[in-house]
C-alpha cells in the first residue's frame, strides 16, 4: 500500500497533499484519465502484472484500498498459469 500511496502523493499530488486508504480518488478529482494511465503503467512495472483491457477503472481505482485489492488480484492471477487445469481422478 505504501508504494502506491507514495506514487500518488509524489507523482499525482506532487507532494502537495496526502491520501488516506479510503479517500475517493476519482470522485474528488485526484485521479483523472492521464493520472490513471500513469498509475496503471507504474503498477504494471512495479508489480510485474498486466492491466486487463476493459477493466472498470471507477471500481478498481476508487480508493487506495480498492487499488491495492486490485493489485493483489492481478498478482494472484499471475501465479496461476492460464493453462492450469486441476487433475481430477
Amino acid at each position: 500500500m505504501d508504494t502506491v500511496k507514495g506514487f500518488i502523493e509524489e507523482q499525482v499530488l506532487e507532494g502537495q497533499g496526502e491520501i488516506d486508504p479510503d479517500t475517493p480518488l476519482l470522485e474528488w478529482g485526484i485521479l483523472d484519465s492521464i493520472s490513471v494511465a500513469r498509475l496503471g503503467s507504474f503498477i504494471e512495472k512495479r508489480f510485474d502484472v498486466v492491466m486487463p483491457s476493459g477493466s472498470v477503472i471507477s471500481e478498481k481505482f476508487h480508493s487506495l484500498d480498492s487499488i491495492c485489492e486490485f493489485i493483489s488480484e492481478l498478482c494472484a492471477q499471475r501465479e496461476v498459469p492460464e493453462s492450469f487445469t486441476p487433475h481430477t481422478p
